[in-house]
């Protein structure tokens, strides 16, 4: 299907657009990515299969904190799956923005990992590190457990949480990465222009060929991501599970060993 033209002046032509399922859009992602889409889809299904036990230990410590982190984590998954589909309806800005609510989502549900104080606001000069229950400021709507902090404050408490400084630095990376995506700017303003036909503009979705290593860039951060998601989660459950029991001593004070 060739790519449709609209006139957007007209109030009929728009509600035409408003109701598009840019299937033509679709089908030139699915031309040109194919192997991309499959990559992802299986680095995504082996996620999703790790959330039905990560479910059941949230639910049998029963606490707000393993639920919020158990949550947390599935709306990673939610949003890498929703971001794609927005990447693959030619919505880049908004596929971009909603890729960083998923490194924020990481970072939560780390931050919802522990019920140890967690550091929400640095130390300065004159005043003392803040330590709080991150999870408890979190349900109470606290400003210092916004989103857009979480992946300072997991910085600041990474040893505590057992967070890698490589991992740390890979998150800020892909948050630098889809910052430009989520602000408007000369990134969006691109987003909607054709590279190689002057004085082209696209409304809505679209596909364009000269943005094809974009288009590439964004499904191979997405398939690296899910890729490293499963340790991520294996951690989480870790965190919802309690240490075996020790095996009971049996006999009496003073009886030989």
């Amino acid at each position: 299907m060739p790519q449709p033209k609209i006139d957007p002046t007209k109030p009929d032509a728009l509600m035409l657009e408003l109701f598009s399922d840019d299937r033509w859009v679709k089908d030139r992602f699915a031309e040109h990515l194919a192997q991309e889409l499959l990559e992802l889809c299986e680095s995504l299904a082996a996620c999703f299969r790790l959330m039905p036990a990560l479910n059941e230990a949230a639910n049998r410590t029963g606490s707000v904190r393993t639920a919020l982190a158990a949550a947390f984590v599935f709306g990673v998954l939610d949003d890498i799956l929703v971001a794609t589909k927005l990447l693959l309806g030619g919505k880049l800005p908004a596929a971009g923005n909603l890729m960083r609510q998923v490194v924020e989502g990481i970072a939560m549900a780390f931050l919802c990992s522990t019920d140890n104080p967690l550091i929400v606001r640095e130390k300065t000069k004159t005043k003392a590190a803040v330590r709080v229950h991150y999870w408890e400021r979190l349900d109470n709507g606290d400003s210092l457990a916004q989103g857009h902090l979480a992946l300072r404050q997991l910085e600041w408490n990474a040893r505590t949480l057992g967070v890698s400084g490589d991992a740390v630095a890979r998150l800020h990376r892909s948050k630098d990465h889809y910052n430009p995506f989520s602000h408007c700017g000369t990134v969006t303003i691109a987003s909607r222009v054709a590279l190689e036909e002057v004085g082209m503009v696209y409304i809505g979705g679209h596909f364009d060929p000269a943005k094809l290593e974009v288009y590439r860039v964004e499904m191979n951060e997405r398939i690296g991501l899910c890729r490293v998601l499963p340790p991520f989660m294996e951690h989480m459950l870790a965190t919802m599970t309690p240490p075996a029991a020790s095996p009971a001593i049996t006999g009496q004070p003073g009886d030989p060993a």
